[in-house]
């Protein structure tokens, strides 16, 4: 009897660890298609900020935020509290970070009451927030860089140096 609740345990926390394993690759498939969109920063940090809760141990004691350029994203009634996981990140523009708080007191795990696989987690979600944020950038510096090009339409006559002063003049 006793073998039999001793594996039962064991079945019910691989269960477990498997629907947190599920949450997370969810939120990852979820802010990647979010970034897709390709929707201004603003709107797209909101809507990552309002899906990372979900994907925590605890979605219902979870709040979280996202700083960025001097601007807060935050989860509708969030709580700074002294259980936290704060991850930051940084872009060619400045720094950011990704902020997750539990209201209330969890059991200790890996770090605090979070998991491993949350700090992997918000881990990822930063870097893919930088990754969005420097591709937007460069997208929009070579998308500049073509609207200047009449500028540029009759250089047949300049050398490479005077070409590479005139790129580096920009």
């Amino acid at each position: 009897m006793e073998q039999q609740l001793s594996d039962d345990a064991g079945y019910i926390r691989i269960i477990h660890d498997q629907q947190e394993r599920l949450k997370e690759l969810s939120c990852i498939n979820r802010a990647t298609q979010i970034l897709k969109e390709r929707k201004p920063v603003d709107e797209t940090l909101m809507h990552l900020v309002l899906i990372l809760p979900a994907a925590w141990q605890y979605p219902d004691f979870t709040g979280a935020r996202i700083r960025y350029n001097g601007k807060s994203f935050e989860t509708p009634g969030l709580k700074e509290t002294a259980w936290q996981m704060i991850q930051d990140f940084s872009t060619v523009d400045g720094d950011g970070s990704v902020e997750v708080y539990y209201s209330r007191e969890f059991l200790e795990e890996f770090e605090g009451p979070f998991l491993k696989e949350e700090r992997d987690l918000i881990r990822n979600i930063a870097g893919l927030i930088a990754g969005y944020i420097n591709s937007l950038k460069a997208r929009n510096l070579r998308t500049s860089s073509h609207d200047d090009d009449s500028e540029y339409d009759n250089i047949a006559g300049l050398s490479s140096r005077k070409l590479l002063q005139k790129f580096l003049d920009r």
